[in-house]
């Protein structure tokens, strides 16, 4: 075991003991607030249906009312990331004729892996699971009820898509740490801003030669848990197509540093679905930042014939970084088309010549990216 991974290890069991000292204090104090229960959107596979969610404190951050004030906003922001999480909660689910429990970890994460009961989905790409908060050790609260909504792949979906989300489809600010917590920090859903023409471009995708939805997305990104619900109200305030996300749980364990690697993150997500969907082949969107290039490059290696393209926003004006500069001529060379630009104007073009979407989307999109260009400029 080298040096790192032993202090690793032994500030994990460190973390761990305190967090269970902790959180058997609280419960014999009776210092709890009431639970809520947080379902994160799933997909099913090979006859199988997957679905996550959480059980945490409420800090009264989800479903909040908007709010102007930054005060408001960072309070709200340091409760959203200082979760009380609940362990051992027991979550029954049902969907169609199928039914089970699940139980919360000590992260309050809970996960269900079932078998997909035929005829659960008369075409809908989502099939939805009840959830209910059945017992959560230690609390006290009124009959707790949420809905999972689980992806359903159309047998006429042609290819899947796989996005970033920072500074991909919404702005973040992430080559900037300063403005990127600041963003982060003082913005609700509502003040998040999505790039011009990426919602059109998405539900094209999304539609592909089809009808609205017919091909899946999936979001993959480095964001923690914790914002997931911020995340799914932008999608739905921009009208851009929902889709299951991967994001990271934030924390010390024996393999991680509180965040963890992000390649690793995003390659263990991106193999996981490419495997999950072995009839589809895919595009995958990205920025020019540090990270997606060289993390889409080694997906193009290791799934040789199965990325459909790659395209990046650009976000570095003053050029590429030398191993973000390679990791593009990688793609290149392996024969996948690689579309990059300030705006995502030049993937609808090369998406509408190769057949992935309805003629006249390239034109369309221009005319997107100016409306949108121009709502911007005018705060709404």
């Amino acid at each position: 075991m080298t040096g790192t991974k032993a202090v690793l290890r032994v500030a994990a069991a460190l973390a761990r003991r305190w967090d269970d000292g902790r959180y058997g204090l609280k419960l014999r104090l009776g210092m709890t607030s009431d639970p809520i229960l947080l379902p994160y959107r799933g997909y099913a596979s090979g006859g199988r249906m997957r679905l996550g969610g959480r059980v945490v404190e409420d800090e009264g951050v989800v479903g909040a009312e908007p709010s102007r004030s930054r005060w408001t906003q960072l309070k709200r922001t340091f409760r959203r990331y200082e979760t009380d999480e609940i362990r051992n909660a027991v979550v029954d689910w049902t969907a169609g004729g199928a039914s089970g429990q699940a139980i919360s970890d000590a992260q309050g994460f809970f996960g269900i892996d079932a078998p997909l009961v035929s005829g659960e989905n008369p075409g809908s790409p989502w099939l939805p699971v009840a959830l209910a908060l059945r017992s959560a050790p230690g609390y006290a609260f009124r009959p707790l009820v949420a809905e999972g909504l689980v992806r359903v792949v159309s047998p006429e979906a042609t290819f899947g898509v796989v996005s970033d989300i920072d500074d991909t489809v919404i702005e973040t600010g992430a080559q900037n740490l300063f403005r990127h917590w600041r963003t982060v920090a003082l913005n609700s859903a509502e003040g998040r801003v999505a790039f011009p023409g990426v919602a059109f471009l998405f539900r094209a995708l999304a539609a592909g030669r089809g009808s609205p939805e017919t091909n899946p997305i999936f979001y993959v990104s480095s964001s923690p848990w914790n914002l997931y619900d911020l995340f799914e109200d932008v999608l739905r305030l921009r009208r851009i197509p929902p889709g299951p996300m991967f994001l990271k749980d934030f924390g010390l364990n024996k393999t991680q540093w509180l965040t963890g690697s992000h390649r690793r993150h995003k390659l263990t997500a991106i193999d996981r679905l490419l495997s999950a969907y072995p009839q589809l082949r895919f595009v995958l969107v990205g920025d020019t930042g540090q990270s997606d290039a060289p993390i889409y490059a080694d997906v193009v290696r290791r799934h040789p014939g199965r990325i459909l393209a790659v395209y990046m926003r650009d976000v570095t004006p003053r050029g590429f970084r030398p191993r973000v500069r390679r990791a593009m001529r990688r793609i290149e060379a392996a024969g996948v088309p690689l579309v990059s630009g300030a705006t995502l104007d030049g993937a609808a073009r090369h998406a509408e010549e190769a057949g992935l979407v309805e003629p006249g989307t390239a034109e369309r999109m221009r005319d997107e990216i100016r409306a949108d260009a121009e709502a911007l400029r005018g705060g709404t």
